[in-house]
């Protein structure tokens, strides 16, 4: 990520440059623009601002984003280890209402985590902003072309810790996805730990496919049962005991509050 000055319009900006191997073909490079520019078409206060995209002759490409100031939620889970309830769920409010937002428009982002979620800092106040919507797949044409669960043969678009039982089983995309990984958040932003314990990568995809998650009093022993039992349907095996949108996931972790 770089800071440029964009002297058209006469402001600071954030350039991201995209791993060369994701636009290395003709047919790549024009998926990358298509995924762009239905990421920049999306604005919401809660997610970054995309303002250009392209293609140097070199075949790198590039996003030209609004610049923010701030951390990462996982530089901060970091530095606190876990958050106060109340900012906790400041945070866990703007995520959701970009998310909702998003699945409303039929637009699924597939790599919700703590390096994707900024806390920008602007005027005494924090503001959480969802980054990466480059990864973002529309449902509708995800439903057209198959399951979509892969952009590459044998490659997984997500990050492992955060997926779905539904998506490493390779089912067809859908809100689930996120709403999950929001579940896996939230988690981690309460207690800071993840759910699915596992030494390797093959011993934590077991351990999602199986739902052995750690009981949430395993890290508060103080918490109270609505939190345990808000996780028990969030991170559920059968996706009907779930939340079914981002504002009921929202909405029920508020409800489990003392």
């Amino acid at each position: 990520m770089y800071e440029s000055f964009d002297i058209e319009l006469d402001r600071l900006v954030a350039i991201k440059l995209i791993h060369p191997g994701l636009t290395e073909s003709s047919e790549a490079a024009a998926r990358f623009k298509q995924e762009a520019r239905t990421a920049a078409g999306f604005t919401h206060p809660n997610v970054v601002t995309i303002y250009d995209f392209g293609v140097a002759e070199d075949r790198r490409a590039y996003l030209i984003m609004e610049l923010l100031h701030g951390s990462t939620l996982r530089q901060e889970l970091n530095r606190i280890h876990r958050f106060p309830l109340m900012r906790a769920q400041e945070i866990l409010s703007g995520v959701c209402a970009a998310v909702d937002t998003a699945h409303r428009r039929r637009l699924l982002h597939r790599d919700l985590k703590p390096e994707n979620i900024f806390l920008a800092n602007a005027e005494r106040a924090e503001t959480a902003k969802i980054l990466d919507f480059g990864v973002v797949k529309s449902l509708m044409r995800l439903g057209e072309d198959g399951d979509g669960s892969q952009t590459e043969p044998g490659r997984l678009v997500g990050t492992l810790r955060y997926m779905s039982p539904e998506e490493l089983r390779g089912e067809k995309p859908a809100e689930i996805w996120d709403l999950w990984a929001l579940a896996v958040v939230a988690y981690e932003m309460l207690t800071g730990a993840y759910p699915f314990a596992g030494r390797t990568s093959a011993e934590v995809r077991n351990a999602i496919l199986d739902g052995k998650w750690r009981p949430f009093h395993t890290h508060l022993v103080e918490a109270s049962s609505g939190w345990q039992h808000f996780f028990e349907r969030a991170l559920a095996l059968d996706t009907a005991l779930r939340p079914q949108s981002a504002l009921q996931l929202l909405y029920d972790f508020k409800q489990s509050i003392p």
